[in-house]
């Protein structure tokens, strides 16, 4: 039996194909056709993508007859608007581009935060859905049929059933977390019409089946089983092996994002006050949130692309990367420096200040590109302590990290983690954990096992990163010092603007 899993992101898609021992059988990737920095995109180029991946997926494969479903995911807040036609009314605004509207600024300024922090159990902002939503409207040339989130609308397209699953409708910021439900008095609140709402059902559920021209075009089955997935840290989670309580994910991409898994909300309003979701885990088994930072493997990279290209001949005679390279020269021991890593101001948990910038202090003329690199490297470990300890705040504890995503190919980067945040990192072997979780969610489906009992052969480690106490003694020393620098800053930001 094989599972096809769909990750879209926000710079392309992936189709992996899984059989039910957990073994990779067959890949395709695509990156949108984008001029650099885009926050919109059009609609017919995320479904060609889709759709090139998994036929490249599906090509990749001996027996397609043995596929047993087709599985989407994808990341949040964006969507697609539709009409009675199906036709989409605008691009998509993607989740890092911010859609303010007189709708949502009023709506605001009418109810304030808190209705939406008790039922959707999130601070609201224009990151979220809702103010895209509202912008739509108010911008749209003809009536909206139905909001389709990402791998919403890929699966209606797939199959021409219009559906959410829970995690991806708490990103909306109108879903009721603790009811299961739209919430009507914020549907109401909002003017918008809840008919234009999709079905939400769990993740993981069986949506319907291929329709005829998208099995021709993508050379699949007919009637092959279309299952909706999840948000991608959800997905993510699973593919990592997230399953108890004090478990969690730690993703570094683009953007790096912990997601623990926890019993029950925390009491009050405080939590979401940090910017902290709490969205219901698969199978009922707690809530997760997501403590992130929007700039995380972009801050390398910007490293990588300004003070280190001329690495890449080197890397490319020797075969490897230039950040094969960077850390190789890497100190072996913490830096003298202090970084402010907020080159795409701050954005995420549990500040959000668009207007904040990077910062290296403790410059002289020994310092070289390799300690400005390890200091990056720290700066950012620094910020997910800062969200580790604010987790802490609530008793949210993470017991065991496992690490996925770009940075845990980077060996340097989990020990100083390890040494940062004081725990085992536990690295995943699968580069393709969002996939993956798709994929295993699929197989849940259609043989009426749970997910975690479908994903034990999925699970690989590699060798742990234990904390070393004397450079974590260090660190403790350097993390104050850098939530000292980080509330300076912060303070001063905020009485300038």
């Amino acid at each position: 039996m094989i599972s096809l899993g769909l990750d879209i992101g926000g710079t392309g898609c992936k189709c992996v194909a899984f059989r039910e021992d957990g073994s990779e059988l067959s890949s395709a990737y695509a990156e949108y056709p984008l001029p650099s920095g885009s926050v919109t995109l059009p609609p017919d180029l995320l479904i060609a993508a889709a759709f090139e991946v998994i036929a490249g997926c599906s090509a990749g494969l001996v027996k397609k007859d043995d596929i047993a479903c087709l599985t989407v995911s994808s990341f949040g807040e964006s969507f697609v608007a539709v009409d009675r036609g199906g036709r989409a009314l605008m691009d998509i605004l993607l989740y890092f581009g911010h859609a303010e509207s007189r709708g949502f600024s009023r709506l605001f300024e009418t109810i304030g935060e808190e209705p939406f922090m008790r039922i959707a159990r999130i601070r609201p902002d224009a990151s979220y859905s809702l103010a895209r939503m509202l912008y739509t409207l108010e911008t749209g040339h003809r009536e909206v049929w139905k909001f389709l989130f990402i791998a919403s609308y890929v699966v209606w397209r797939l199959t021409g059933e219009a559906c959410a699953d829970v995690s991806l409708a708490c990103r909306s910021l109108l879903y009721d977390v603790e009811g299961r439900r739209w919430s009507p008095e914020l549907v109401a609140a909002c003017g918008i019409a809840p008919e234009s709402l999709p079905a939400v059902l769990p993740s993981g559920s069986i949506v319907g089946t291929l329709l005829p021209e998208p099995a021709a075009a993508l050379g699949l089955p007919a009637k092959l089983p279309v299952a909706i997935g999840s948000h991608d840290q959800i997905v993510n989670a699973l593919g990592a092996g997230v399953r108890r309580v004090g478990d969690a994910v730690v993703t570094t991409g683009s953007s790096e994002c912990i997601t623990p898994l926890f019993a029950s909300i925390p009491p009050g309003l405080d939590f979401q006050r940090q910017n902290f979701a709490s969205v219901p885990y698969l199978e009922d088994r707690g809530y997760v949130t997501y403590a992130y930072n929007i700039s995380a493997g972009l801050v390398v990279r910007w490293f990588r692309d300004r003070f280190a290209a001329h690495l890449d001949a080197e890397a490319n005679m020797r075969g490897l990367s230039i950040y094969d390279l960077l850390n190789a020269d890497c100190p072996a021991e913490p830096t003298e420096l202090m970084v402010l890593p907020f080159l795409q101001g701050m954005g995420g948990t549990p500040d959000v200040e668009p207007a904040a910038t990077g910062l290296i202090a403790g410059l002289d003329t020994r310092t070289g590109l390799p300690e400005i690199y390890r200091a990056i490297l720290e700066a950012l470990s620094y910020e997910m302590r800062f969200n580790q300890e604010q987790l802490g705040a609530y008793g949210i504890a993470l017991d065991r990290l496992y690490a996925c995503g770009g940075g845990a190919r980077s060996s340097v980067w989990l020990q100083i983690k390890a040494d940062v945040l004081g725990c085992e990192i536990i690295p995943v072997r699968s580069t393709e954990t969002g996939a993956m979780g798709s994929a295993i969610l699929g197989l849940a489906a259609v043989t009426g096992r749970t997910a975690f009992a479908v994903a034990e052969p999925f699970w690989s480690y590699g060798e742990p990163f234990e904390p070393d106490p004397g450079r974590q003694r260090i660190y403790d020393d350097k993390y104050r010092q850098y939530k000292r620098l980080r509330g300076l800053y912060l303070s001063e930001l905020r009485q300038r603007t």
